[in-house]
């Protein structure tokens, strides 16, 4: 029905808005009209976020991977990977 760089008319805008929210596309002025352009690709999260999500779905801060990754610290083997793993991450906002 629709696609992008198509443009949109007074009559077709609602369709082409429609079309546009299930189609990862919007609506925008160009040259005195309005066309259907693509969504941009959403930003890769930086390290520090990607951090920051790991923490808060596994509950492993720094405090607590320190414990975690202590000698003899009684940890599962599972929940030691998990912290070896955001500790990876987290050396690089550290350097």
């Amino acid at each position: 029905m629709f696609e992008i760089g198509q443009k949109v008319t007074q009559e077709n805008y609602t369709q082409a808005a429609i079309w546009c929210n299930q189609n990862g596309a919007h609506i925008e002025q160009q040259n005195g009209g309005y066309v259907i352009a693509a969504n941009p690709a959403p930003a890769e999260p930086t390290v520090e976020e990607q951090v920051q999500a790991k923490e808060a779905q596994t509950g492993l801060t720094r405090a607590v991977r320190e414990l975690v990754l202590a000698e003899n610290s009684g940890a599962s083997e599972y929940v030691r990977q998990r912290a070896q793993e955001i500790e990876a991450l987290a050396a690089v906002l550290r350097e």
